[in-house]
């Protein structure tokens, strides 16, 4: 399994606004711990949210998720489409490899979101 550790200036806000859109908030570590780190997830995707403390030097903190798509799949995409609607997804559309998905930006990161098109 992989679980990559985004990292966010502030992985609260950030925690928050994935939570927003229907992922679930599966831990949340205080700041006090000394690593402060919020796992979130969507069905079996997981994603942790780290600080950029340590990770990211300052001069690159305006490209924090450049070049990078996270690719998830899920089995409701109509569903997950609709909750995401306040970040602004792409439609749905169909993938030359066979899915169907659509693409949202959350917090500088991007996300394509898919379903299997026989599931629809």
């Amino acid at each position: 399994m992989l679980r990559p550790i985004l990292a966010c200036e502030d992985p609260y806000e950030v925690g928050r606004a994935f939570q927003s859109a229907g992922w679930s908030i599966d831990f949340s570590q205080p700041p006090e711990s000394g690593d402060p780190l919020v796992g979130v997830s969507l069905w079996d995707n997981a994603l942790l949210l780290g600080v950029t403390e340590g990770y990211v030097p300052e001069e690159g903190l305006p490209f924090l998720g450049c070049g990078v798509v996270l690719y998830l799949t899920v089995p409701d995409l109509a569903a997950v489409h609709a909750s995401h609607r306040a970040f602004r997804p792409t439609e749905i559309e169909a993938q030359p490899w066979g899915d169907r998905a659509f693409e949202v930006t959350i917090a500088g990161y991007r996300l394509m979101i898919a379903g299997d098109v026989s599931e629809e």
